[in-house]
Order: C-alpha cells, then sequence, then structure tokens
C-alpha cells in the first residue's frame, strides 16, 4: 500500500518544486503549459501569498517520492476574483495574469492589455502565445 502526504504549504516549499510541480501538473494542454510558463517567467504571481495560497492547488505525493507534488492553477477561480477586481496589481502585472488566464482557458482578452507591457513582458507574452500554438521550443527577443 503506498502512503501519501501532502506537502508543506506552497508558501514555505522550495519555489523550485512549485515551478517543477506546475510544470508537471500542465502537461499535455499546449495553451496551460505556455500559460504556466508566463507566470513562472513573470514571477510575480507566483509569489504574492494571496494568489498561491487561493489559486494554486498542490496534490499529495506518495511518502517515499523525491519528485514534487503536482501543482496546478485554479484557473477559472483565478479568473473570477481577477474579472470582479479582487486581486490589486498594475495594469501590467494584470494585463500578464489576463493573457495567462486566456491562454489555458481559451477565453479571449483585450488587445489593449498589450499596451500595458513593458519591452520585457511583452517578449514573454509572445512567447507564450506562440508556444500555446505548439511551438515548444521559441524564444520571442524584442530589438
Amino acid at each position: 500500500m503506498t502512503r501519501f502526504h501532502r506537502r508543506p504549504h506552497h508558501n514555505s516549499t522550495d519555489p523550485t518544486d512549485l515551478v517543477a510541480g506546475l510544470r508537471m501538473g500542465a502537461q499535455g494542454f499546449c495553451g496551460e503549459i505556455a500559460a504556466v510558463d508566463l507566470l513562472i517567467a513573470h514571477r510575480f504571481w507566483l509569489t504574492r501569498d494571496d494568489f498561491l495560497e487561493r489559486f494554486i492547488h498542490t496534490g499529495p505525493v506518495p511518502l517515499d517520492s523525491v519528485e514534487p507534488a503536482l501543482a496546478w492553477v485554479r484557473w477559472t477561480a483565478a479568473a473570477t476574483a481577477f474579472d470582479s477586481g479582487r486581486l490589486a496589481c498594475s495594469s501590467g502585472e494584470a494585463a500578464v495574469l489576463d493573457i495567462a488566464i486566456a491562454l489555458a482557458t481559451g477565453r479571449r482578452f483585450p488587445t489593449s492589455a498589450l499596451s500595458s507591457l513593458d519591452r520585457d513582458n511583452f517578449a514573454k507574452v509572445l512567447t507564450a502565445i506562440v508556444r500555446a500554438g505548439g511551438h515548444k521550443n521559441v524564444q520571442v527577443e524584442i530589438r
């Protein structure tokens, strides 16, 4: 019989484990992988305790496992909170989250969100959009 336990709350876990867990949890879905990679590259949302507590779920792992726990974003709940204005942030941070939610769920985002992005985050968003289209090994660079 395999015994399971919950890892400590993700806020007290190694951020590397959270990143690996999110990537494992998104496997097989280009849009969700791209969305997770966008959140990882942007960093802001995955460092906010309120976002982690409300929208990142970590599953149990076998006791003898050295692998990180599977983790996934509760995209629908994050979208609801975002749409109702319950996630205070800058316009650029909002644009990144809105676009990540759109990539993961298939919903639309306003193209006006792109004008809120600085050069670096614009490149991250473009990279995520291309990867969501199934092109895995692409990195957009703006010169």
